[in-house]
């Protein structure tokens, strides 16, 4: 009876350290109202000794202490959390369903609201300065960065008073304050753009230019000298051979340092402030047979640890101090943020489509623990193609995923040299897959006629991949089909202006390809442009977003929509009159 008893002491036990890393507490249960929740994690921080990790797609935020590490409690917050920063007291949050910049006080250890502030264009990454009194808010969809004031009052709650509105060339992603809060630096959320900003007074002081795409992870560096970005980089001429893929010769996954010296410093005769960044330092991510797709968040110690989160091939880069070598450590799958907890003992990743946290315990370099936001469920078929959408492991040795070419369903912007046109040698323009359903046939010249034989060659061929299966292809089909087509952008266009600029869409019959709603069509026409085999006949594509295009035609050759319609339909620019030429930029920018 004695062993009896002590048999199911130790099963209680066992079941009791189960539930407090694998369950939900009931508060949470019922602040969520739904069982099975999909949290996917996308940002964590630290206050109030916890960590919090902001959940996108249930619009929560879970709380979880760290002596033991275990989730005590979750609250609904919004409708889809996009960031999550600390002020010390407090925290903000990004909800780019409602528009919304959120600030959350403490109050008998739950959140609860005490300000918010409107701000457009889908609100994505905060930036907070050293003081926690100013923040900066990324709105890609309008290109533009928002500056908040943080009132503190004295009662743990504050006012969001909005500051400034600076609008950028480029959709802005990653955003970081430095140089003791004298410099904002914001990443290029598709391209390889950096946007100084002068947070002081508000103002652009100019852009640099990388070769770079997909800059998803951003940080000052300790010593205070210099950034550090991560990214990806594509070699536009280089074909999607196997060989070359193996050698990672077509997309490499870099860490980037920079010095503000060199971001800084001045190149006479640069164009309206944009230059090319000259000096840097690299690591490489990533060797053939053992890729490293996707590199993203970046977090930097006072110590010099650093993390880097690998999200495409589900692992870290950690160096536990300022030397220079990476270890790589396998995580939950898609490795989205990372924090470092006090003293650089331990790191925390939140695993994107795990919903779960990897505690890192530096010094052995090791995942000590995995705590569990929440029970998983069945997903559907659209759920399952998001995953594989962000999985550099469907490409050869993992060196990049369908997201590395079309960042969230869009576009890098740049060249591809790749058998979509079934030929090499005519690298062409990766296009947006935002509205993709409704845009087919698929490919620069029409010849994939669903969505199906589109996915899969892409998967053998540009990514070098094993064949896939059925349920791999169909997966992705039914995620694409959930791309919307992108918003007009916030220029604002003058009603009279896009009502005659339609006028002379139809007068010059631009229709007869771009058909409305779409502003595409099935055939295939003469533009009079060549590739460089000869072709010149493509399929259309929509004109849907094109204030989010920054080049235009098949190969880029046009830096601006004005210079793609001289290519294009030169005789018929030539004697439109500049009215009427504005009228129907002004038209296509409102699509």
């Amino acid at each position: 009876m004695k062993a009896s008893a002590r048999f199911f002491r130790q099963v209680a036990l066992l079941l009791t350290a189960a539930l407090l890393t694998l369950a939900r507490p009931a508060e949470a249960e019922e602040a969520l109202g739904k069982r099975e929740a999909l949290r996917r994690p996308v940002a964590l921080g630290f206050c109030g000794g916890r960590l919090l990790c902001a959940n996108r797609d249930s619009g929560s935020v879970s709380l979880i202490e760290l002596d033991p590490p275990r989730v005590s409690s979750e609250q609904k917050i919004g409708r889809r959390l996009e960031d999550l920063e600390c002020t010390g007291d407090g925290v903000l949050v990004t909800d780019s369903a409602d528009e919304r910049l959120l600030y959350l006080s403490f109050a008998a250890g739950r959140l609860v609201q005490t300000a918010a502030l409107p701000i457009a264009g889908t609100p994505g990454d905060i930036s907070l300065d050293d003081a926690g009194e100013r923040c900066a808010v990324a709105s890609p969809w309008n290109r533009q960065v928002t500056l908040v004031n943080i009132e503190h009052g004295r009662d743990g709650g504050a006012a969001l008073r909005l500051a400034a509105t600076i609008k950028l060339p480029f959709s802005p992603g990653r955003l970081v304050f430095c140089r003791n809060d004298t410099l904002l630096v914001a990443a290029d959320a598709y391209g390889g753009r950096l946007a100084l900003i002068d947070p002081g007074n508000a103002c652009l002081i100019g852009t640099r230019r990388l070769e770079a795409h997909g800059i998803r992870g951003l940080a000052a560096s300790t010593d205070g000298k210099g950034i550090h970005l991560s990214h990806q980089r594509i070699e536009g001429g280089a074909p999607t051979t196997r060989n070359r893929v193996f050698w990672g010769q077509v997309i490499s996954n870099i860490l980037r340092s920079v010095s503000f010296r060199h971001l800084l410093e001045e190149t006479p005769g640069a164009v309206a402030g944009e230059r090319p960044v000259a000096h840097w330092s690299l690591y490489p991510f990533g060797a053939p047979g053992k890729a490293a797709g996707d590199p993203g968040a970046v977090a930097v110690g006072p110590l010099g640890t650093m993390l880097v989160a690998l999200g495409g091939v589900d692992r870290i880069a950690l160096r536990s101090g300022p030397g220079p070598v990476f270890k790589e450590i396998d995580v939950g799958d898609r490795p989205i943020a990372v924090a470092l907890g006090p003293e650089e003992k331990y790191g925390y990743v939140a695993n994107h489509f795990d919903d779960s946290i990897s505690v890192i315990g530096i010094a052995g370099a090791e995942v000590i623990q995995t705590i569990s936001l929440g029970p998983g469920r069945r997903l559907t078929p659209a759920e399952e193609g998001e995953k594989l959408f962000y999985d550099a492991k469907l490409s050869l040795d993992g060196w990049y995923s369908c997201h590395s070419c079309h960042p969230d369903g869009h576009t890098h912007g740049q060249l591809n040299d790749n058998l979509g046109d079934d030929t090499y040698g005519t690298p062409k323009r990766v296009p947006t897959l935002l509205g993709t359903s409704n845009t087919g046939p698929w490919g620069w010249i029409g010849n994939r006629t669903t969505l199906w034989e589109q996915v899969e060659k892409s998967i053998e061929t540009t990514m070098r991949g094993k064949k896939p299966e059925a349920p791999v292809v169909e997966a992705l089909v039914a995620y694409l089909e959930l791309f919307d087509t992108p918003p007009p952008g916030s220029m604002e266009q003058n009603r009279v202006s896009v009502k005659r600029g339609a006028d002379v869409f139809e007068r010059l019959k631009c229709g007869k390809c771009h058909r409305p709603p779409a502003y595409t069509t099935a055939g295939s026409y003469d533009v009079g442009l060549t590739d460089e085999t000869g072709q010149d006949s493509y399929n259309p594509p929509s004109l849907r977003g094109l204030p989010h295009r920054d080049r235009f035609l098949h190969d880029n050759r046009a830096r601006s929509l004005s210079r793609a319609l001289e290519l294009h339909r030169p005789a018929a620019m030539k004697d439109l009159p500049d009215t009427a030429r504005s009228d129907l930029l002004s038209f296509l920018l409102s699509l």
